[in-house]
């Protein structure tokens, strides 16, 4: 099952601009009859021109990528396992109540009518397939996805899983910067347990090359203890506090250290560091984000990104 979804982005309106040749029109008229001296004539005409070169420019550029979704889906049901008192206690525990496994697949891909712009559709495409389905490149998006659901179902039949499997990934692509693209994975897993297992991965692709952008392209490994600092400092004024201990009274970093998110998205009017659950602060407060403006970080990130 396949949804596409355009964007378009649009610079402007012919008919706005027309308007607006009509008043300077009108006004040239008017001044020319009550004041025709050479040079203020001049400089309506100039301005008249340079309404008219802009009304006669296209439209803004189309986006030539386009995002479009993908979906699979794998839903089974077993009757208890047929078990005697000489399995194990997890077998027994298998052997309890009907098991159940729930698959579910929805990712966005990327493709483009422009024929320069499918090569970098593909490398895209196969780099979404070979890092977050963990399946090869060669295949098709549904045979990949194919692949990671027969993946789950073995997993299912093995010792290591009770009574019920369940795996939603849901795959967005965004546009960010200029040339970028953020893709956000989020992944929700339950085999049993408190609750449900959340995670999400956030990838940026430059919409230009194709090719992934890592965190050492963004900002260079000298200058990461910097940036460690600057986002360390917004974690601390997000929560009010100025020191470590701080941050400790108020549930964060208690089990681990501070550490810059390679889960990070750059976006339009900032830089995004996202961090799961149990990275920085217990299950209970959910994810944590911490956005830095360009202008923070603009003595440390590369020159191919300032702005």
């Amino acid at each position: 099952m396949k949804s596409f979804a355009k964007l378009d982005i649009i610079d402007g309106t012919a008919s706005m601009l027309n308007g607006k040749i009509s008043t300077f029109a009108t006004k040239l008229t008017e001044s020319m009859m009550k004041k025709p001296h050479k040079h203020y004539i001049c400089g309506w005409c100039s301005a008249l021109v340079a309404l008219l070169f802009i009304a006669c420019q296209p439209n803004g550029p189309k986006d030539e990528l386009e995002f479009y979704a993908v979906e699979a889906q794998e839903h089974q049901t077993e009757p208890p396992l047929d078990l005697t008192d000489e399995d194990d206690e997890f077998a027994q525990l298998q052997s309890q109540e009907e098991r159940e496994l729930d698959v579910k697949i929805d990712m966005e891909f990327v493709r483009s009518d422009n024929e320069q712009k499918t090569k970098v559709c593909k490398l895209i495409n196969d780099l979404l397939i070979e890092l977050l389905l963990k399946q090869s490149s060669e295949q098709t998006q549904e045979e990949a996805m194919a692949q990671y659901i027969a993946a789950a179902k073995e997993e299912f039949h093995s010792d290591n899983i009770a009574n019920i499997y369940q795996d939603y990934l849901t795959g967005r692509a965004e546009r960010g910067m200029k040339d970028i693209i953020n893709y956000r994975l989020m992944e929700e897993t339950f085999m049993g347990g408190a609750h449900p297992s959340r995670l999400t991965t956030i990838l940026r692709f430059n919409t230009q090359t194709g090719e992934f952008v890592s965190l050492d392209a963004v900002f260079p490994t000298v200058n990461q203890r910097e940036l460690q600092n600057l986002l360390l400092h917004k974690l601390m004024t997000n929560n009010g506090v100025f020191t470590i201990e701080g941050l400790n009274e108020k549930g964060y970093l208690e089990m681990s250290d501070f550490f810059v998110s390679k889960n990070f998205a750059m976006r339009a009017d900032s830089i995004e560091f996202y961090y799961n659950e149990y990275d920085i602060a217990p299950y209970a407060y959910g994810p944590t984000t911490i956005c830095l403006s360009y202008e923070q970080v603009k003595n440390i990130i590369s020159t191919e990104y300032k702005q």
